[in-house]
């Protein structure tokens, strides 16, 4: 057993990319309807209260389009989650797993949305039901050549051995690959970017790699800080490295820093303090103060329990830890005992099977002459897209200098024709 480990990062739900999770096609009159679905999801993380009164407030409308709906039930699922509301968050599953068996549903078209339902499959401990989703997602993008869908593959084949098998290096072993294929991806910057180096610091973070934490960290929010809404995740990110901070020595700014992430956490995300939490609790106890260690580790224990986080065994660890510095040596062993307890594999035998077999299809996949395969495939696709896009502009311009030209000779006509009777009457 490790004594005693750093808290690892909560990572941003399943990898998720945000806005729409389905077509959501709607026609012109309903385009603010539309605008207003599409808002939901980002607001999640950085104002889960927010989303959820949005979400509430467009189910209660009449008649609202089915892939309007699916969209903002997911909302309305992930931010009931964010805010510890268990039983309810339950319920919202079960009515988006509903919807999403509607008859005639185009599934592939929301994949997101199945991603989402997953990752809190997962969360709530339905092990075997959010990894038949997500082997099915996995089975769908390599059969249509979906790199990006491979990436969330490994993505969350990295998240399984991080949460359910207390797997850190197996972890960074699919993080890794996953950063590597998305290296190959001819596209501009996704919010699956930001999350996928993000996860990846707090891996090598939860293994005491400093320095490539760092970095991985530098990569998330230089990406992050292009895109929008990611408020959330960018105060995550300066949480954990206060914790680095922490590790050396640094421990007066370390603090002030996380004081201030604290503070941003408890009044947009409670759910996202848990990791800050310990973190200060930590430092209390590099500076000999037990009891103010206790209560932050405590506190970080309700929260996280409110919102099924993983990480059950490093928060014993650290009340063990917490315990012995206080001199009791019997409380300590009740949190070791604990904490040995929930050390044992949450997975059944078809779980672990099935990991196997994504894990399997993943290696096929990241074989050298498919990858290439797939990296010339989508160059010529985007060479294609791209000669199309200038044979569109040179059809516009051939076009309009087509009419500007008809309009030329039009005018000249005209004024040859009103000239013709002047010259005739000159010749005359």
């Amino acid at each position: 057993m490790r004594l005693f480990p750093i808290p690892r990062c909560l990572p941003p739900c399943l990898l998720l990319v945000l806005g729409l999770a389905g077509p959501a096609q709607a026609a012109e009159g309903d385009v603010r309807l539309k605008e207003e679905v599409a808002r939901c999801v980002p607001l999640v993380y950085d104002a889960p209260r927010d989303a959820l009164a949005l979400a509430d407030r467009l189910l209660a409308l009449p008649a609202l389009p089915l892939a309007m709906k699916i969209d903002a039930v997911s909302c309305r699922t992930s931010a009931l989650h964010q805010l510890g509301r268990n039983d309810e968050s339950r319920q919202a599953i079960s009515q988006l797993q509903a919807l999403l068996r509607t008859p005639g549903l185009a599934l592939g078209e929301y994949d997101q949305v199945q991603r989402r339902v997953a990752f809190l499959l997962l969360r709530d401990g339905r092990i075997d039901e959010g990894l038949r989703i997500l082997e099915a997602l996995q089975e769908r993008s390599i059969a249509t050549g979906n790199i990006g869908g491979q990436i969330l593959a490994l993505g969350h084949i990295a998240l399984v051995h991080a949460e359910q098998l207390d797997d850190p290096e197996g972890a960074l072993h699919y993080q890794q690959q996953a950063l590597t294929l998305s290296g190959h991806l001819p596209r501009p910057p996704r919010p699956q970017d930001v999350t996928l180096n993000y996860n990846h610091g707090c891996t090598l973070l939860q293994l005491k790699r400093y320095e490539e934490a760092g970095r991985a960290f530098d990569r998330a929010e230089h990406i992050a800080r292009r895109l929008s809404m990611q408020e959330a995740l960018l105060h995550s990110i300066r949480s954990d490295r206060a914790e680095i901070l922490r590790a050396r020595g640094h421990r007066r700014i370390a603090r002030s820093e996380l004081l201030a992430v604290l503070h941003w956490q408890e009044r947009n995300n409670p759910l996202s303090r848990v990791t800050t939490l310990q973190y200060l609790a930590r430092i209390a106890l590099d500076e000999g103060v037990p009891e103010q260690a206790r209560e932050l580790a405590e506190q970080a224990a309700t929260v996280a329990e409110a919102g099924r986080f993983p990480g059950h065994r490093e928060r014993l660890e650290l009340l063990a830890e917490i315990s012995i510095a206080q001199g009791d040596a019997a409380k300590a062993h009740g949190y070791l005992r604990r904490a040995r307890q929930s050390d044992r594999p949450g997975m059944s035998e078809e779980s672990l099977a099935r990991l196997a077999r994504m894990q399997a299809r993943a290696a096929q996949a990241l074989e050298p002459a498919r990858v290439n395969a797939l990296q010339e495939a989508n160059r010529d696709r985007l060479l294609r897209d791209i000669a199309l896009a200038i044979t569109a502009l040179l059809l516009v311009g051939v076009a309009g200098l087509y009419l500007r030209t008809r309009r030329q000779q039009k005018s000249l006509r005209g004024l040859l024709a009103s000239a013709r009777p002047l010259l005739r009457h000159r010749d005359g």
